[in-house]
């Protein structure tokens, strides 16, 4: 359970540093020899969908004003 929650971190970790362009080469290679792409595409998909619902309240509560 230990490495499966090291690994969960890794890959936001990693999908965070993807996201803002900013992850090194040497991480990229280590992604890209992951056994799956699906725990990238996943964690991908769910920050990105946070990313934008924190961009819609924030353009609500601007707007309520």
């Amino acid at each position: 359970m230990i490495q499966n929650a090291g690994t969960i971190w890794s890959i936001i970790k990693s999908v965070l540093a993807a996201l803002f362009g900013v992850q090194s080469q040497q991480q990229r290679h280590q992604d890209f020899n992951h056994s799956s792409p699906w725990p990238f595409i996943i964690i991908g998909g769910i920050i990105i969908a946070i990313l934008v619902i924190a961009l819609i309240a924030i353009a609500h509560q601007a707007t309520a004003l």
